[in-house]
């Protein structure tokens, strides 16, 4: 992508990025169901940031293809088990769900339900974090690229959150949390991607998140209440990984400038 691409040119970019992932999704929800609509909704982000690169930059070079740094790597394969780790101890220790033991006997689950976690969150991320935060991050501040790209990102979910989701609580708990989770969570993964130059530790973070969140530690626990302290729709989880932005948001000093300069000043 030419360092001399107007700001207009990627205004415009993000627009019709937006606009092509939320139309090719509606299309999958209307015409589509069952695994089909999941494979096709999770790489309508990656598909039009795709489309939309070769329409405005005739290439997609750069995405952040390479992997980047192994450290920041290893952080987002590790974080969503220490989240979890987290979550569930403090669930435990205040005797607010129990502990089931519900543990998978199958290797093989341990092996490719993450790979095809992470497959999915590729088609996802590749738009997301490959396309859209870094054009965000040539026009704006680090604070706004993570708000915005998790707001846009958090619209598109709406319908799953309605749906397969969080359908053990109401509305009125599910949507609040997961719109500020998913908010939450777009700082630390925009950290990520603009620290590395790479979108591979937001892929496999989104990826192992949802691997853990949802297949791993979610069985080990019980109880009525369960799903309002953990899960995706649960309090514990968005508490903890907010104190994690927090601490990534305060480093943010140290992610490089990726603002278009003009006559010297940096685009505010």
């Amino acid at each position: 992508m030419s360092e001399n691409v107007s700001i207009s040119t990627i205004k415009k970019s993000i627009i019709v990025f937006v606009l092509l992932t939320f139309s090719l999704s509606s299309i999958s929800w209307l015409l589509l169901n069952g695994s089909i609509q999941t494979l096709v909704l999770m790489w309508t982000p990656g598909i039009s940031a795709l489309i939309t690169a070769f329409i405005f930059f005739r290439g997609i070079k750069d995405f952040g293809w390479r992997p980047g740094k192994v450290k920041y790597l290893a952080i987002a394969f590790f974080f969503p088990f220490l989240v979890n780790i987290i979550t569930y101890g403090i669930l435990w220790l205040l005797g607010l769900g129990t502990y089931t033991g519900d543990w998978s006997t199958r290797i093989t689950f341990y092996i490719s339900a993450p790979i095809m976690s992470i497959l999915l969150a590729l088609g996802e991320e590749i738009g997301w974090r490959g396309f859209l935060v870094p054009q965000l991050a040539k026009l704006t501040t680090f604070t706004w690229v993570a708000i915005i790209s998790g707001i846009i990102w958090v619209l598109w979910h709406f319908p799953l959150t309605m749906g397969m989701y969080v359908a053990e609580t109401p509305l009125w708990w599910s949507l609040p949390i997961f719109f500020f989770g998913v908010i939450i969570f777009s700082f630390i993964l925009a950290w990520l991607t603009i620290k590395s130059g790479s979108l591979w530790p937001a892929v496999i973070l989104h990826g192992m998140d949802n691997f853990t969140t949802q297949q791993l530690f979610a069985p080990l626990a019980g109880g009525n209440m369960i799903s309002y302290y953990v899960g995706e729709s649960g309090l514990i989880p968005l508490l903890v990984t907010l104190i994690f932005a927090i601490i990534f948001w305060m480093f943010r000093d140290r992610l490089p400038d990726l603002k278009i300069k003009i006559a010297n000043k940096s685009i505010e």
